[in-house]
């Protein structure tokens, strides 16, 4: 009797659980596995858009855009804070980065195929890269100007 308690239980959590998780928009299932940084924008767009694949691919990339710009105005104005070692260092760390970001873009096509719901997932883990190198950026811009 207890293991069938223990059994209905387990199904009604499971059942609710998938209830809960089918009740999150897409946004929200974005945003739990986002970086800080991924605009709201971004977010409001991937709902309007809904299950419409050429809206969503407008929506990733305009947020590439937006995320690769921000790596690259953060990457300068850090790059002008900095002098001697610290300068070179940096320009070396990004070209590292620059390295691993387009190896692991390779790796990921290779792994995720060439299929439209895969171009999709590509962009968004792209996107995130790019989000997650600008806010290391940022960290080493507001140590840069503490100092």
């Amino acid at each position: 009797m207890r293991t069938v308690k223990t059994l209905a239980l387990s199904l009604a959590l499971l059942v609710y659980g998938a209830a809960a998780l089918a009740a999150d928009s897409t946004s929200q299932v974005i945003k739990r596995q986002a970086p800080k940084g991924i605009t709201t924008t971004f977010y409001a767009c991937i709902d309007k858009a809904g299950s419409d694949t050429v809206a969503t691919a407008a929506c990733l990339s305009a947020e590439k855009k937006t995320q690769d710009t921000r790596l690259n105005t953060t990457y300068k104005a850090l790059l002008g804070k900095l002098n001697g070692k610290a300068k070179d260092g940096l320009v070396s760390a990004e070209r590292a980065w620059l390295d691993f970001h387009n190896k692991n873009g390779d790796f990921e096509v290779t792994l995720y195929g060439n299929e439209a719901v895969a171009d999709l997932q590509l962009t968004q883990n792209e996107i995130f890269r790019l989000c997650e190198r600008a806010n290391a950026l940022d960290k080493y811009l507001t140590i840069a100007n503490d100092q």
